[in-house]
């Protein structure tokens, strides 16, 4: 999504950033109003370039819908027309969009302009190098300086070829990429619809009573398949096979850390295991990007990181939610990188509005200190289910592709398994010059999504659930060199019939969030209003596709694997998932993600 950091003068003097480790908010900077409308401006301006979907698809991909095959006729000439042109320039893009509507016409990240990256040769900011930069007019950025790398603002006037030019003439300089936005995978949910259809409300903020219903979509319904699908299941608990995964561990003891858009600290489901609270955005008047849509604290005022964890490692038993993760003992890690924005394809003229369908989205230099959060935090895995696509044949895409290697490659060594969704964008990444980071970089698993076997994936609107073959959904990407595995991340149709709470769906159950304690939804101008649960409003469960799901259902596995063994290194966890992954036929793009039989 298009997100982009306002740059200031060289010469203001950013304040020292505080970490809030705490549910309470930070005070929230005022937004000016000039900022703002440049903000807007040049998000607009930038998704005139790279057109962004909405929060959720209007469009449902309906053969048998006239405006069906006009999306698939202009997806295929747009497709044509890339090919061309980079045949022309002696290149071959074959990226093939799987997806018949709403797909992002380019989803490469945008660069962040006069804001750097820079990266030196021997791993380590040479003694001196910070002042001699402050006097040549840049500003520092903390952060990051255990991976070797350094943030640098320049003010918005400063001329970026002679900048680049002074950084690339350092010797001391490995190289420089501008900062880059990452947005949260999109994903696909349901539309607003009655709490008894789409959205189930849940229990209120505080923890429920032990006599109040604890994990029926686990135990009472077929909410929960993608986590029994994913190996969450056995020591006798009702709602799948007795014995499973679960007679060896539930993975107590083990760390996951969720680099995302903040969870919601007080839900039911994620509250019992939640040791860490730490948001990496950056909304500081000086050098941040206030947003109006969220105020920057570790609440998930999103719904994506809450969902996402609870994939992982929904608690288990009395006084939890309604729901149960891969991994319900596990310790989960919040480390907030990406906030809620406006929504820049929105065509109204109220800032509600325009936040109403905002994504999730945020810098690479957060998700670079988020990431050594993690490691601080002794996280054993780090979930991203976030991401961008790069451009190899671009001056940046090597650089980018070799800054995530080093940040990707140090938490590995650290003791962390990182795994990462693959994206939604219905991409073939067969291609050489086209990859999705951090999904491609180096010792991380990436994550491709499968459907679900008791409601096949259906496309025809009003579709009725019928068992079929596990196959890739429509949205994800795919590609040999992901060298990924498959996990649940859903499709159509919903199975809504006979009950929504109960019923078989494509459709994966999870978590949501109720925003900000005693709040109402909507922008976070005052202390009585904050968003929560992406445009649905404060619910506490919400049904949804994508990739973001595939991957902490492996994150959970993952950390079973831990729990068990807890003397392998990352490297013979992620080759015990991938080595015991089952081949497919009608599923060719990577082999299922098989957890029992990981553990054995």
């Amino acid at each position: 999504m298009p997100i982009l950091r306002i740059k200031l003068s060289a010469h203001h003097t950013r304040p020292n950033r505080t970490k809030v480790t705490s549910p309470s908010a930070p005070t929230r900077s005022p937004i000016p109003h000039l900022r703002r409308c440049r903000i807007q401006s040049i998000i607009q301006q930038a998704s005139a370039i790279f057109p962004r979907p909405t929060i959720f698809y209007t469009f449902h991909p309906d053969p048998s819908n006239p405006a069906f095959h006009t999306q698939r006729l202009l997806s295929a000439l747009r497709q044509l027309l890339i090919v061309t042109a980079l045949i022309l320039t002696g290149f071959l893009f074959a990226t093939a969009l799987r997806a018949p509507a709403q797909q992002l016409l380019n989803p490469v990240g945008e660069a962040v302009p006069h804001h750097y990256l820079i990266a030196y040769r021997n791993g380590s900011i040479p003694t001196g190098f910070l002042a001699r930069a402050r006097v040549s007019g840049f500003h520092i950025v903390p952060g990051n300086a255990p991976f070797g790398i350094s943030v640098l603002d320049t003010s918005s006037d400063a001329n970026e070829a002679a900048t680049l030019a002074a950084l690339h003439a350092d010797p001391a300089i490995d190289f420089v990429i501008h900062d880059r936005i990452l947005s949260a995978h999109n994903l696909i949910l349901r539309a607003i619809l009655p709490a008894t259809v789409g959205v189930t409300t849940g229990p209120p903020t505080s923890p429920p009573t032990t006599t109040a219903p604890y994990d029926t979509y686990y135990t009472s319904s077929l909410q929960q398949w993608a986590v029994l699908q994913s190996g969450g299941f056995g020591a006798g608990i009702p709602g799948g096979p007795a014995h499973g995964p679960w007679d060896t561990t539930m993975g107590t003891g083990v760390r996951i850390a969720i680099l995302d858009s903040g969870v919601d600290q007080l839900h039911p489901d994620i509250a019992p295991h939640l040791a860490f609270n730490l948001s990496e955005v950056d909304q500081s008047s000086l050098t941040g990007m206030p947003s109006p849509c969220d105020d920057g604290s570790p609440q998930d005022q999103q719904g994506h990181a809450t969902w996402v964890a609870s994939l992982a490692a929904a608690a288990i038993g009395p006084g939890t939610g309604l729901l149960i993760g891969v991994a319900p003992a596990a310790t989960l890690l919040n480390i907030k990188v990406l906030e809620r924005l406006p929504d820049p394809s929105s065509t109204a003229s109220d800032i509600a509005t325009q936040c109403s369908t905002g994504q999730a989205s945020g810098l690479l230099s957060w998700v670079i200190q988020g990431i050594q959060d993690a490691i601080s935090q002794h996280a054993d895995i780090i979930n991203l289910s976030l991401g961008t696509l790069v451009d190899l044949g671009t001056g940046e895409g090597a650089g980018l592709k070799a800054i995530f290697d080093r940040v990707t490659y140090a938490a590995n060594q650290a003791g962390a398994v990182l795994i990462a969704s693959a994206g939604n964008d219905g991409v073939n990444l067969t291609s050489p010059r086209f990859i999705e980071l951090p999904a491609q970089a180096r010792a991380v698993l990436a994550v491709v999504a499968s459907t679900n076997p008791a409601c096949a994936e259906n496309l025809t609107p009003t579709a009725a659930c019928a068992p079929g073959p596990v196959t890739l959904p429509y949205y994800s990407n795919f590609g040999a060199p992901l060298n990924a595995i498959a996990a649940p991340g859903g499709s159509y149709p919903d199975g809504l019939a006979p009950d929504p709470d109960t019923a078989i769906s494509g459709w994966i159950r999870g978590a949501c969030s109720s925003g900000i304690a005693n709040t109402a939804d909507g922008p976070p101008s005052d202390a009585a209003h904050s968003f929560g649960c992406f445009n649905l409003g404060h619910v506490s469960y919400v049904q949804a596709m994508g990739t973001s799901a595939a991957a902490p259902l492996v994150a959970g596995a993952a950390a079973l694997l831990r729990a068990a063994n807890p003397t392998w290194s990352p490297d013979q966890i992620v080759a015990a998932l991938r080595s015991t992954a089952t081949p497919t036929s009608t599923l060719p793009a990577a082999p299922l993600l098989n957890t029992p039989a990981a553990l054995h």
